[in-house]
């Protein structure tokens, strides 16, 4: 039986939440479930090839150690699903996620791909809010609607507001392919640089409703990564910033308001607290909002 959906999930050492993730796909017998283990040493390659015998719907891959770029590059390769979706080892879907973004895409079939909503979870459980209500002006457009919808100005709108969570992604495998998947020459910010390519391609569907878990944890070096994202962010803003300000003129001021807003974190952190109120400054400049307010005040008092 060919599957209709191949889920993609690219893992390395999480062996402490892949099993849930892999069960929250559910018993569906129309996909097909591809994890790229990418050089783990903490057991989860024996884990999935345990696994792997009794769920004939999941292959194993090896991703060679190279990141998740290249892992999922990989799976999409292989994929014998009409569409792709994607799931963080760390993450879980919520019951029936599935069914409603499969149904959508068969009653448009011309949709390159569909994201939805999902909450932010801490470690411990805490519910963080969703992400929907996160950005100020897609949650101004779109935050009402309750059915799934196309989203208008798709291309200006993603390039404003990065509101697409990898997790909740489903895509047209042949325009994945079309588009060369995710970017392995980039340092960062490849998913976003992907969900560019595609909406530049085909249109875009949404599907409200909180449809996945992103579990939140920052391990590591988090003001260099930081860093690197910012570069890769004004790397791929400048390939696509004409696109999306012909689309409509707002999007680029957004953009200036995230990365001003991200240089602000990084420079806080590093304790160029002066520097980081006039990056606050010019990102509430940039793209007026409550949030970027409060966010002005908060470094604003800390500089005090």
């Amino acid at each position: 039986m060919i599957p209709e959906v191949s889920v993609i999930i690219p893992t390395r050492d999480a062996l402490k939440w892949l099993p849930a993730a892999i069960a929250s796909v559910g018993p569906d017998p129309r996909v097909e479930i591809i994890v790229v283990d990418d050089g783990s040493t903490d057991g989860s390659l024996a884990f999935l090839e345990a696994l792997a015998k009794q769920d004939p719907r999941l292959h194993v891959l090896d991703g060679g150690g190279r990141g998740p770029a290249m892992a999922r590059n990989r799976a999409i390769a292989t994929a014998r699903g009409r569409y792709c979706a994607f799931l963080d080892a760390d993450d879980v879907w919520a019951p029936g996620k599935l069914d409603v973004q499969l149904a959508f895409h068969e009653a448009n079939p011309d949709i390159g791909f569909s994201f939805t909503d999902y909450r932010h979870v801490t470690e411990s459980g805490e519910d963080r809010g969703g992400c929907f209500a996160y950005w100020t002006q897609f949650n101004a457009r779109h935050g009402h609607k309750t059915a799934p919808f196309r989203l208008d100005r798709a291309l200006s709108s993603l390039y404003g507001e990065n509101v697409v969570g990898t997790s909740t992604v489903m895509a047209r495998t042949d325009l994945l392919l079309h588009a060369g998947g995710y970017s392995t020459r980039m340092v960062s910010a490849e998913d976003w640089e992907l969900w560019m390519a595609l909406a530049a391609r085909a249109p875009v569907g949404v599907v409200p409703g909180m449809l996945a878990d992103y579990l939140m944890h920052r391990p590591g070096n988090m003001t260099g990564k930081m860093a690197l994202r910012v570069l890769a962010m004004q790397a791929i803003g400048a390939r696509y910033r004409k696109a999306a300000i012909a689309e409509d003129a707002c999007a680029g001021r957004l953009l200036d308001a995230r990365l001003s807003a991200a240089r602000a974190e990084i420079a806080e952190a590093s304790g160029a607290r002066l520097r980081a109120v006039w990056l606050r400054l010019k990102a509430l400049a940039a793209a007026p909002s409550r949030r970027a307010a409060m966010d002005f005040a908060g470094t604003l008092l800390r500089t005090a």
